[in-house]
Parts: structure tokens; sequence; C-alpha cells
């Protein structure tokens, strides 16, 4: 019998898995994390009305708003890269030199005319998106991915762990 030892990088190239046995992870805890991780974008946002809204974000060179805005584009592209990591191809992989200011203009151009009521509908669609995504990964999939955003290999498992953990992320002192 011979097996076929793949290197990380091979892996990481062709978005194949170590093992052919795949654990599907739980998804009504999935489930409730990314509803969690909505509660808490609700909040943030409920936090950030009139002029917090234009206020300097405590963890990047953003406003609050803006912020919030990137938070919902990058939900927006989740279904988008579960798709693409289910076939082990990346997403967004550009020198970083290139990719951070290519962010920080993208979202200050995307939240030029945001409010809270926009950025509000456009998460909920975005969220409801990604839930229904959850749905339709089938158990074989969910070690399959890529790399994604410069940052290496990511699963179909870890994206959607990508949420709740970019939310904490950016949501860093703003009780303060």
């Amino acid at each position: 019998m011979s097996v076929d030892v793949m290197s990380d990088d091979r892996m990481q190239t062709t978005g194949a898995t170590r093992s052919a046995a795949v654990t599907a992870p739980d998804r009504a805890a999935l489930r409730v994390r990314l509803e969690e991780t909505r509660a808490a974008f609700h909040r943030l946002l409920e936090a950030s009305t009139g002029e917090r809204w234009r206020a300097k974000s405590p963890t990047t060179d953003w406003t609050r708003g803006e912020v919030l805005v990137h938070l919902t584009w990058s939900l927006e592209e989740l279904p988008r890269e579960i798709e693409s990591a289910r076939r082990g191809k990346g997403m967004y992989n550009l020198p970083k030199w290139l990719a951070e200011p290519g962010s920080y203009w993208l979202n200050r151009w995307l939240a030029r005319k945001s409010d809270p009521v926009s950025v509000r509908r456009r998460y909920d669609a975005a969220m409801d998106a990604a839930l229904a995504a959850l749905e339709s990964v089938p158990d074989s999939d969910w070690d399959k991915g890529a790399a994604f955003y410069g940052h290496g290999f990511h699963s179909v498992r870890d994206l959607f762990d990508a949420p709740a953990e970019h939310l904490a992320e950016h949501a860093q002192g703003w009780n303060s």
C-alpha cells in the first residue's frame, strides 16, 4: 500500500488535506458563534451612531464607521471565499505593500456614503448568506482550502471562524 504524503506547501497550493477522514464540525455550534458575532456587531453599531460614526477607531486609522463597513464587506465575501476554498483556490493574495494601502482606501471609499442603517442591513444580509453557506458545505469539504489574503492556508472550517475573530480584532478598546 502506497501513501502519498504531501508537504504543507503542496497542500496550500492544491487545497488538499492530510487525511481522507474529514471530521465535520458541529454546525449548530458554528451557527451559534455566527449569531453571537452578529449580536456583537449590532452592539458596536448601536454604540457608533451620531458623532461616534466618524470618530477614529481605537484599533486602526479608519473611523468607527469605516471599520464597520470593512467588517461588513469582509462578511459579504465569505460565501465566495467558501466556494473558492472548496475548489482549492485562494483569493486576495496580493503583496502586503499593495494589499494594505489598497484595503485602507477601498474601505474609505465604500464607507463614504454609508450610515448605521445601511450597514446594518448589509451586514444582516451578509450574515444570512454566510449561514446559508454553512448549510451548503458537504461534510467532506471542511478541511479543503487555499491561501487567502496573503496570510497562508485557510480551510473552509477556518473561514467560518474568521468573522468572530475579525470582529474581535477590530473591536478592542471600543468601550472606552
